[in-house]
């Protein structure tokens, strides 16, 4: 355990199944922080104060069926009279996702993953954007030992899992998802391996808590 010498939150958009959840937890491991990844999903099932099941369902989903429906689902139950809820139901979840992250980032240094939460928190100067990726061939493998899968379902579920994560992304942040653009940090887990990828990204924090942010010139 190493202790940050400064507050810094630290924010990781990853491929499916390149290892960007399980890395999120080595970081925060490493300088004993919270990395919110689930209990995200808690806290907004907490404030709208509905099952966490419903927002598994739409977690990191864009609009797809609901995007032109003007109601919100509240519990089993639709409603339409207040003007605050008159948004579709992925939208409120998304909304309410993003300001768990703001809270999150406020109450101190953090692991945050995917969720858009790069941009979310773009104006923070404690911010550290990351994203993960690795070839398919290496997330093919991962997917089939960690969910029992064949080479061609393996394939399918990647490729359906990264456009979905796409689309909410692009959908929320008008950015190409896993553009070099928008991240501090691009690594391979598929080369590096998940400690290797975990390893640059702590010596990237102690670098950023060592040395102050400068104006490129």
């Amino acid at each position: 355990m190493e202790e940050l010498t400064k507050k810094t939150i630290i924010t990781i958009g990853r491929e499916f199944c390149s290892g960007g959840a399980d890395i999120g937890h080595m970081v925060a491991d490493h300088f004993a922080i919270p990395c919110y990844n689930k209990s995200i999903l808690d806290k907004t099932a907490k404030e709208l104060h509905v099952e966490k099941e419903l927002v598994e369902k739409y977690d990191e989903r864009s609009g797809g069926m609901w995007a032109n429906y003007t109601g919100y689902q509240y519990g089993y139950g639709w409603y339409t009279y207040d003007p605050a809820l008159i948004q579709p139901l992925h939208d409120s979840i998304a909304n309410t996702q993003f300001a768990a992250i703001r809270q999150f980032a406020e109450e101190g240094s953090c692991v945050i993953i995917g969720r858009c939460a790069d941009y979310v928190l773009e104006d923070r100067d404690d911010l550290i954007t990351i994203f993960i990726r690795a070839d398919l061939e290496k997330r093919i493998e991962r997917a089939k030992r960690l969910y029992d899968l064949s080479t061609p379902e393996a394939k399918r579920l990647i490729r359906r899992t990264d456009k979905i994560r796409a689309s909410y992304y692009e959908t929320h942040t008008d950015r190409t998802w896993g553009a070099a653009g928008n991240f501090d940090l691009i690594l391979d887990s598929g080369r590096l391996g998940l400690k290797g990828t975990a390893d640059l990204i702590i010596e990237t924090i102690k670098y950023f808590g060592a040395n102050e942010r400068v104006p490129f010139k």
